[in-house]
């Protein structure tokens, strides 16, 4: 529902007037306009939501193929996955950066001093 009210504030000036359909794969969210009971928040929303001519429909996942298509591609993803230790890693690289080796020999410097002082 978070979704739907910032799309609904982000295009207010082209949906007002206008008659349109939003279709969700939340059935909870399909469900918004006949609840009775409202927290504040879900009072509010309801005011902003009269502004608009709509009407709200669920549509399960399974039958939405094409969004589901797109949302699955591998190539549009971003894989986390990292391959030995982390700090190992980011030491390595970090070995390779001219302005990261500076930044280290600047911070072994100030280390020396206060040792020093």
């Amino acid at each position: 529902m978070t979704a739907i009210i910032h799309c609904l504030r982000v295009w207010r000036h082209y949906l007002l007037g206008a008659r349109f359909i939003v279709k969700t794969d939340n059935i909870a969210t399909s469900y918004f306009q006949s609840q009775k009971k409202l927290s504040p928040k879900q009072a509010r929303w309801q005011d902003f939501l009269a502004e608009f001519d709509y009407v709200l429909e669920y549509r399960p996942g399974k039958a939405n193929v094409v969004a589901d298509a797109l949302s699955r591609k591998s190539e549009l993803g971003v894989t986390s996955a990292v391959l030995g230790d982390l700090p190992t890693r980011i030491k390595e690289v970090l070995g390779h950066d001219p302005d990261a080796k500076e930044l280290v020999k600047l911070a072994e410097a100030r280390e020396d001093s206060t040792v020093l002082a």
